[in-house]
C-alpha cells in the first residue's frame, strides 16, 4: 500500500500556494509516495475562506519534484470546461513526466455552482461529469474528435500533445457511501476513493466542533466492501486503485501500523493521511508530520 499526504481544505496557511509548494517538496523529501489537494472554489457560502487555485499549485508543484505522484482530489469536471481541464491535465502529466492522477468527484457543494448562476442539482452534475470524463479521454488519444452529448457538442476538436502516460493519466473517481453511484462510475475508470457521508449532516449545520476527516474517513470494512462491489462491475483486470483516507496523526507506532495493515488487507492500494489543514495555527504540526515521514504499515 502506497502512503500519500492530503492536503485539504487548503484554507487559512495552506491557501498559499507557495506552502503548498513547499509542502509538496518537504513530502517527497522525507519518502511520501504521493502528495495530494483538494479542488474547491467557494467552500463558504459568502466566499470568505481563501483558496488557491489547484491547477496552477499543481503545476508549481510538478516543477520543483521528481517522483511523487500529484494529482486533486478531486476536481468537479461539472464546473470546469472538460477541454479546457483536458488541456491542463496533458500539461501537467508532460510537466511532471507522468506523475499526475485526475481525480473526479461530482462538486459536493451547491454554492460553487449556485453563486455563479449554475445548476447544483446533482443529476445534472452527474451528467456533466459523465460527458466530460468521456470528453478529456478521447481528447488525450490525441485524436481528431467529435461528441454530440445532452450537454457538450465537440465537431473536429483535437488537442496536442498528448499527456505523458499510456493509454491515459489514471482517472479516480470519489464516492460517498453508502451510495453506489459513485462506485459504478469509479468502476469503469481506474481507481475509486471513496468517503463516508455522516448521517444528518448538511451544508447549513454546524461543524465547528467536527473533524471531519474522521466524520468522512470509511472504515475497514468499508472499504472490504467497496472493493468487493467495485471488482464485480469490472470487465478489465488492469489495475484498480482503491483509495482509503484518513488520520494516524496521534496514534502510537504499532496503533497506526496495525490500522494501516487493517486497510491495507481489506483491499485499500493507497492510504492518504489527512492532514490538520481546517484549524488555523496548525502549519507547524503539518510541517513535522510531513516531515517524520509516512508511518509504518
Amino acid at each position: 500500500m502506497k502512503m500519500a499526504v492530503f492536503v485539504a481544505p487548503t484554507i487559512h496557511d495552506y491557501s498559499d500556494p507557495r506552502i503548498l509548494v513547499d509542502l509538496a517538496q518537504m513530502a517527497e523529501g522525507a519518502g511520501w509516495d504521493g502528495y495530494f489537494i483538494c479542488d474547491h472554489l467557494l467552500l463558504d457560502p459568502e466566499g470568505w475562506l481563501p483558496l488557491a487555485d489547484p491547477s496552477i499549485a499543481l503545476g508549481a508543484i510538478a516543477a520543483v519534484t521528481e517522483k511523487i505522484i500529484i494529482g486533486s482530489m478531486v476536481t468537479p469536471i461539472s464546473r470546469r470546461r472538460p477541454w479546457k481541464l483536458a488541456k491542463e491535465f496533458a500539461t501537467l502529466d508532460q510537466l511532471s513526466n507522468g506523475r499526475v492522477r485526475i481525480g473526479i468527484g461530482l462538486g459536493g457543494l451547491d454554492q460553487e455552482f449556485s453563486n455563479f448562476g449554475e445548476d447544483p442539482d446533482k443529476k445534472v452534475l452527474a451528467g456533466k461529469t459523465d460527458e466530460g470524463m468521456e470528453i478529456i479521454e478521447q481528447l488525450h488519444t490525441g485524436e481528431a474528435i467529435n461528441y454530440d452529448g445532452e450537454t457538450y457538442h465537440l465537431k473536429n476538436a483535437r488537442l496536442l500533445p498528448r499527456p505523458e502516460q499510456r493509454p491515459r493519466i489514471p482517472v479516480w473517481v470519489a464516492a460517498m457511501l453508502p451510495f453506489k453511484a459513485g462506485q459504478r462510475r469509479a468502476a469503469r475508470w481506474d481507481g475509486i476513493m471513496p468517503h463516508v457521508m455522516p448521517p444528518n449532516l448538511d451544508e447549513t449545520q454546524d461543524t465547528s466542533g467536527l473533524d471531519l476527516r474522521i466524520a468522512f474517513s470509511p472504515s475497514p470494512e468499508q472499504i472490504r466492501e467497496v472493493t468487493a462491489f467495485t471488482s464485480g462491475l469490472r470487465d478489465s483486470n488492469d489495475p484498480f486503485d482503491v483509495v482509503a483516507s484518513g488520520v494516524t496523526y496521534g496514534l502510537d507506532q504499532d496503533e497506526a501500523a496495525s490500522r494501516l495493515r487493517a486497510y491495507q488487507n481489506a483491499g485499500a492500494t493507497w492510504w492518504c493521511e489527512w492532514l490538520d489543514c481546517g484549524r488555523p495555527e496548525t502549519l507547524q504540526q503539518v510541517r513535522a508530520q510531513i516531515q517524520a515521514g509516512p508511518p509504518a504499515h
